[in-house]
């Protein structure tokens, strides 16, 4: 008996199924049956339930569903699938399974067992999906996973809105591309833009380096994402921390915003700002608003503030290589300070070059020149070198002030103090004599070499070179003309203090 006269037959025992629809008094449309190899009823099926058999097709407005057998319960509207089940709304959803679930006035699918639905360039996957399709919503409950052109994704929980393309993702949520893989707990992600967007703990890893954060965006198809709240990014050599980070993973850079604090691993710097740009490819970063370069050694922390502060490293081996800090650096730590309008530091050779009218205190002394730089070791400042109206000054009390001056002077520091000078060159000084506790007398003293040692900022000793020659003139003797070097500027007023002096720029202005 072939297909038709199977179906004549079960039109005349059971009454047409489209006859349905002339009842139907809900405002819903009512699910037909468009094909089957077979129709039949028996006491062994279910109360008012149509077993069809065979290439089964039912239709429901845009919606197609295909099986290889059913139960049609046409009173109510409903049906339920089995076997190579295919559900086609329209021309992008399609929806496998091994059993479906359907209730037709209600619009409501319930699919369950090897679980795939399709929507244009999505594919998800997983064993249980309910599809409201009146609101165009499909949700699983029991894992899932999601794959597209850029990425696959996998949770526990999820919901699907056909109509925006758009997921809604709960607990376990893993997603994997082919540079990163992203852990986190709440996530949405809209498929036509690939954009992912998150709450609550995140990490996104790659072979690299990690970010992490507790809510922002990320672009799985241009690699770009902005992340906030606790954001964080390390690699092998460096961390950053901050409020908001944007990052670009194709072009290798990210953009830190407010309480940011970038960290080397491989040394004791910390860079720390408002906003800092960070290249990945050369691991150069730029650092803004209220910019600080934070230096830590056994002895002592340095402080290092500028409006700019940019920092180059040796990609081979993640050092430090250059640092520049300009403009108005100020530099603060216990026992030494300095101003000036911009710095040059090279770790290669680890000397600190000031530009612009340097100005170094340390302890009760004033360092002055043309030209300045120091050199570092282990982190600690060791050796200055002043050039072209070099000065040093240490005030005696507040009308008598010793100095030093050459054309040129290397000092010693020990733990940041100096200790020792060699004055080079027209060396000259400027010496108050005391008795008792009490200053009586000046000796100006001129060579062509000499040493001085000092104590808590103070030269105690000085050692005259090459037949000096000099004189010592009383108190009563004594005038601003023969007091004072040409070169003598007390800029005590300009000296940071304290550590938040280093933000507060005073123009130059010298005090005799």
């Amino acid at each position: 008996m072939n297909k038709v006269a199977l179906l004549l037959i079960a039109f005349t025992l059971f009454g047409n199924i489209r006859g349905y629809t002339q009842k139907d008094t809900v405002k819903t449309s009512r699910v037909n049956l468009e094909d089957a190899d077979y129709i039949g009823i028996s006491k062994f099926i279910a109360q008012n339930a149509k077993r069809i058999i065979g290439n089964v097709e039912l239709r429901q407005d845009d919606i197609v569903m295909f099986c290889d057998s059913a139960y049609f319960y046409a009173k109510q509207n409903n049906f339920s699938a089995f076997g190579n089940v295919h559900l086609i709304k329209g021309d992008s959803i399609e929806v496998f399974s091994d059993t479906l679930y359907h209730l037709g006035n209600e619009k409501k699918s319930k699919f369950r067992g090897n679980v795939t639905m399709l929507d244009k360039n999505v594919k998800l996957y997983t064993d249980s999906l309910n599809y409201d399709i009146m609101r165009n919503t499909a949700y699983y409950f029991n894992g899932g996973k999601i794959v597209d052109s850029a990425s696959t994704l996998e949770s526990m929980l999820g919901r699907y809105y056909t109509n925006r393309e758009t997921f809604f993702f709960k607990d376990s949520v893993v997603v994997t591309t082919e540079k990163y893989t992203m852990h986190t707990d709440t996530l949405e992600y809209h498929t036509r833009s690939n954009m992912a967007i998150f709450r609550g703990p995140t990490t996104v890893l790659s072979d690299s380096n990690k970010l992490y954060a507790e809510r922002g965006w990320y672009d799985t198809e241009r690699d770009i994402g902005r992340i906030n709240q606790n954001a964080k990014y390390s690699n092998e050599n460096q961390t950053l921390d901050c409020d908001t980070l944007f990052y670009n993973r194709n072009k290798g850079y990210g953009e830190a915003f407010s309480n940011v604090v970038l960290k080397s691993l491989k040394d004791s710097i910390h860079l720390t700002s408002n906003y800092a740009y960070y290249d990945e490819r050369n691991e150069s970063s730029i650092a803004t608003d209220s910019a600080t370069l934070i230096q830590i050694s056994t002895s002592d922390t340095t402080y290092l503030h500028a409006d700019t502060l940019r920092s180059f490293v040796d990609t081979a081996d993640g050092t430090v290589r250059n640092i520049f800090a300009y403009y108005k650096a100020q530099m603060f730590s216990d026992n030494v300070q300095l101003r000036c309008d911009s710095i040059a530091f090279s770790f290669k050779d680890s000397i600190v070059r000031l530009f612009g009218n340097p100005v170094i205190w340390s302890d009760s002394s004033q360092l002055k020149a043309n030209h300045m730089h120091f050199q570092i070791v282990n982190n600690e400042l060791k050796k200055v070198f002043l050039k072209e109206n070099a000065i040093i000054i240490s005030e005696k009390d507040t009308l008598y002030y010793n100095q030093i001056k050459g054309f040129e002077i290397t000092g010693d520091l020990e733990a940041h103090e100096l200790k020792h000078a060699v004055v080079n060159r027209r060396s000259e000084t400027i010496y108050y004599l005391e008795e008792e506790g009490q200053i009586n007398s000046m000796n100006k003293t001129r060579c062509r070499k000499m040493d001085v040692y000092f104590e808590n900022g103070q030269a105690q000793k000085v050692v005259w070179i090459s037949e000096p020659k000099g004189k010592v003139l009383p108190l009563n003797d004594l005038n601003e003309g023969n007091m004072f070097f040409n070169e003598f500027e007390w800029l005590d007023h300009l000296r940071p203090k304290k550590l938040l002096d280093i933000y507060k720029w005073k123009p130059y202005t010298p005090k005799r």
